[in-house]
């Protein structure tokens, strides 16, 4: 009898930590990354937004942004739209040098931050999401 109820409360408990497990690899799962290494193809002062990961052009894709956009699906580059994978920043000077990138119009939504000089190689949560970029003065 002892050890059934000790087989029981093992069960109980490993079914309990499961969803615990699960949610932990998921969280390391989705980290961005994030890195130094310039792709070489940006030109100076812009934001370049990749089709594929790790700057790969995903067959057709690559677009620069020099300007703050709020839409980026009314722009000349408007086939990134929700089409975007990887992003550098060669953004150039001390002020308005730092980019966000937002998955909705307007400055909106989900977001994330690059300073001169840095990419995002692969992000599984802004995969496909991005829809407007605003430059800011200083850092992330």
């Amino acid at each position: 009898m002892r050890m059934r109820k000790r087989a029981l409360l093992g069960l109980a408990l490993a079914t309990a930590l499961i969803p615990v497990a699960a949610s932990t690899a998921l969280a390391d799962g989705t980290q961005p990354t994030y890195s130094r290494d310039n792709p070489g193809n940006c030109p100076s002062g812009f934001l370049r937004v990749y089709r594929g990961i790790n700057y790969d052009l995903g067959g057709w894709g690559v677009a620069k942004f020099e300007h703050s956009n709020p839409v980026w699906s009314s722009t000349i580059n408007g086939y990134i739209a929700h089409q975007d994978s990887s992003w550098f920043n060669n953004g150039t000077g001390t002020s308005w040098s730092s980019v966000v990138v937002y998955s909705d119009n307007n400055y909106t939504g989900k977001s994330f931050c690059l300073d001169k000089g840095w990419g995002n190689k692969w992000d599984p949560i802004a995969n496909d999401q991005g829809e407007s970029n605003q430059w800011i003065q200083g850092t992330c």
